[in-house]
Order: C-alpha cells, then structure tokens, then sequence
C-alpha cells in the first residue's frame, strides 16, 4: 500500500527492518493513523497443535492463554457491548490483519491476497454473520496431482460456484459451522492450520528454525482505539506595550498658621 511505501522510504525504519516486515509499535510512532494501542484490552496467546502425538516440545504451552481463550473473551465482550464496533490489529506468522467485531458480524480485513488463496494479490474483506457456513471438501477418492495448491484451488473456486448457484450436495461437502462464529473456525483452522502442520512436520525431523518455537504459535489480538484529540488551549491575552512612566506624588499642600504676639510672663 502507499503507507506502507512511505514507511520504505525512512532510512531509520529501513535499517532497523531490513526485510520491510515493520511491526506494530513503528507504525504506531508514524502516525499513519491517529490510532493507539489499549494493553489492558489486549491478548496474547498461542495456538496449541491439537494432532500432536506426545507433548514433547509444546510443555511451554502449559497454562499460557490459548486461542480459544481469547476467541471466548472476544465473543463475551462482542455480545455484552453496545457500543461501536471494536477493532483489533492481529498479529501471526510475520503479517497483520484486522479483525472488526460487531454484535451481529465479523470482519477479517488484510491485505495480504495470498492468505487468501495462492496467487491473489489484492486485499480483500471477509463477513461472517448469521448466514455464513463452512463446508469441509471430502477427501479426494484418486491420487492427486502434483501440483496440490492449484487443485486446492480449482476445488476453492468450484466449492464457491456450487455454493452460489444454490446446489447442496451433501455426498459431496460436510457443514463444519455456521453462523458469526465461523470467523473463529476460519482463522484457526484455515490461516493456522498450514503453518502448525509445516511446524510439527520439523519437530518431527529434528530440524531447528530460525524462528523460536513460541513466535511460530503466538498470536497477538492489539485493542485498538483513536486518540483523544488534543485540546487546544486558550491563546494568552496580547500584551499590550505601553511607555514605562513613574511620577512621583504631589507633595501635601503647606498649611498656614495665624502668628500672634507673643506675651511675657514675669
């Protein structure tokens, strides 16, 4: 985006991010947006490989706030909220999106296409409400070609034409969910999912990234609100220059006194 140009363009953000991938706190300072964080509304948690066969190498998971967790404390608060919306700047697997929570809807908005689907280049905006559903594809009865990712694709793609035409064919698809609350079903099990699969696949061969395990399964939910607008206050009263003058007092009138002549006393 042009933002996100114009943040290329400092030699300071370019030093520090070589690889262009600013985080939140830069962007902030930028002031691209008048937007500030709310720590105190914010969550931090991890998603937590679910197929793991033994639980070597996720002990630090052990008590720390999962994705449900948070999905659970959004969802409450959606519901018992009847303000504006709410909107939170999520962080995972190196990128940001928006989250925008309703009482009666869900937004993931990113600008990333290729979370999407392989080779979208544009962002895009996906509602969840009361009408959305997710279907799981059944799993393919011949062996599949090589190339897998256009074949998800091609089955993404036709899924979506079934599904506008009005067909249902239930041989065919299985409903997962349905409602708002497919956001929370997308985000973990689409977004999620391929990376936690890829992590537990290097834990099994022994291989080490160079990215700690935790950042590969942490999420981050940011709060998000406007800035107060600073108050402006009052200009001074102008001075008004005038020419220094100092007078001293009149002094007090003289007072006369009568003179009578003077008498002896002997």
């Amino acid at each position: 985006s042009l933002e996100w140009r114009k943040l290329c363009e400092n030699e300071t953000y370019r030093e520090r991010f070589s690889d262009k991938h600013f985080d939140l706190e830069t962007v902030l300072h930028a002031k691209i947006r008048p937007l500030t964080v709310a720590p105190n509304k914010s969550f931090v948690g991890f998603f937590q490989p679910e197929s793991a066969e033994d639980g070597s190498g996720f002990d630090f998971l052990d008590g720390a706030m999962s994705f449900d967790n948070i999905w659970e404390e959004i969802s409450q608060a959606a519901e018992a909220s009847t303000e504006k919306p709410t909107l939170y700047v999520v962080s995972w697997n190196d990128h940001f999106f928006v989250l925008k929570v309703e009482a009666d809807a869900y937004y993931i908005i990113d600008t990333l296409g290729e979370r999407l689907y392989e080779g979208c280049n544009q962002a895009y905006i996906l509602k969840f409400d009361d009408n959305t559903t997710i279907h799981k594809e059944p799993a393919e009865k011949k062996e599949g070609s090589p190339d897998s990712s256009a074949h998800q694709k091609d089955s993404a793609e036709s899924s979506s034409t079934e599904q506008d035409s009005g067909t249902d064919d239930t041989e065919e698809s299985v409903l997962v969910l349905k409602g708002k609350e497919a956001c929370k079903e997308y985000i973990k099990s689409f977004l999620a999912a391929i990376p936690i699969r890829e992590l537990q696949a290097d834990i099994k061969k022994g291989l080490m990234a160079s990215t700690p395990l935790h950042h590969r399964l942490q999420i981050e939910f940011h709060y998000t609100e406007a800035c107060p607008r600073e108050i402006a206050l009052p200009a001074p009263p102008p001075a008004i220059e005038a020419p220094f003058e100092f007078c001293w007092p009149d002094p007090p009138p003289a007072m006369e006194f009568p003179l009578a002549p003077a008498v002896a006393v002997v």
